[in-house]
């Protein structure tokens, strides 16, 4: 009951400052009056039902979905640059209509680029050595795709994008779906794989109702599915931890599956757990945080997590955390890019 007392305060709070307070502010500067006006209630209690209705129950509505996603990242961006603006009449320096068409030129001008660049997708090259590499391996590393928020031709394109590549194997490090009404066909793209794929479950993978019995079938295309499993790589130790577990948990898998004397690799969906296991692996892959998606929300990102974004190193392990191939919720990036990583591991 307290969590759900507390989830409704925040989806409230929500539904307020995302949707309901940038359309009263940028009234407010073409017309003056109250930010707070006698509407702001009954329109916040309207949106605070459809965003349960949405992320509460399993239904798969596109209108509703768009509302909620779009709504989200449109609403973010609107609520800061109403904000700054609001502070500027307040000094007195510009009057309010002239103040309401910069807003509605500048959300539209960053909502434009926004969704322009959710639609992009850049490589990323990194490369180590080790003297407990036997040969050179080359590996492309993608996580949070996001099969739901995004459509399935946005896996289409990172595969095809991956056809011009060479490299060994395709390691998934979690999100790869996000939706109840995932079919094993949304990922049919990964056919165009000829290499080994090796998959490790995200945090949305465990919100879908279900989804164990999608993993079962992931062999047909297959995927190999390393949940709190490890397989040999040509010559190095694939370590695969499953995110549906407390952090305590996924360290003690690493400290398990760890091979003294082999170059460890460990992928892990969230970067939760390096400082804790960093003295038994060499190098290890994460996602999750999608370097904030869309700026400045990495800022509050880096209150959960230390490592949001790159390259990270401490005595002979590296940690490299992705901003994801895809986007969850609204298709929008500001400040951050959908990535490919190529990792290039060579003996010393």
């Amino acid at each position: 009951m307290f969590r759900f007392a507390v989830l409704s305060a925040i989806t409230f709070a929500v539904a307020y400052l995302l949707y309901v307070f940038p359309v009263l502010a940028l009234i407010s500067l073409f017309q003056g009056g109250p930010i707070f006006g006698p509407l702001a209630l009954p329109a916040t209690a309207l949106v605070f039902v459809l965003l349960r209705l949405y992320l509460a129950t399993s239904t798969t509505n596109r209108l509703l979905k768009a509302f909620v996603y779009y709504g989200m990242g449109i609403g973010f961006l609107a609520g800061m640059t109403l904000s700054v603006l609001l502070l500027v009449r307040a000094l007195g320096t510009f009057d309010g209509p002239v103040l309401g068409m910069v807003a509605l030129v500048t959300i539209a001008g960053l909502t434009l680029f926004a969704i322009r660049n959710a639609n992009g997708l850049v490589i990323r090259n990194i490369s180590l050595s080790s003297e407990r590499i036997d040969r050179p391996l080359r590996l492309a590393f993608i996580s949070d795709v996001h099969i739901g928020s995004n459509p399935p031709s946005h896996l289409q394109k990172i595969c095809e994008q991956l056809q011009g590549e060479e490299f060994d194997a395709l390691l998934i490090g979690g999100d790869l779906f996000d939706s109840s009404d995932f079919t094993l066909e949304d990922i049919s793209a990964l056919r165009l794989i000829q290499q080994d794929i090796y998959f490790v479950t995200g945090n949305h993978e465990g919100y879908v109702r279900g989804y164990e019995s999608q993993l079962a079938r992931f062999s047909e295309l297959g995927i190999h599915v390393l949940d709190n499993s490890v397989v040999d790589l040509n010559g190095i130790n694939l370590i695969g931890v499953c995110d549906e577990q407390p952090v305590a948990e996924r360290a003690r898998v690493v400290d398990a599956l760890h091979q003294p004397g082999k170059f460890n690799l460990a992928m892990v969906h969230q970067p939760s757990i390096w400082q804790q296991t960093n003295s038994k692996v060499d190098l290890m892959l994460c996602g999750h945080t999608h370097r904030g998606q869309i700026f400045p929300f990495n800022f509050l990102v880096r209150l959960q997590f230390r490592y949001v974004y790159g390259l990270f190193t401490d005595a002979a392990s590296t940690l490299y955390v992705s901003s994801g191939s895809g986007c969850w919720g609204p298709r929008m990036r500001l400040g951050s890019r959908n990535e490919i990583v190529m990792i290039d591991l060579t003996p010393a």
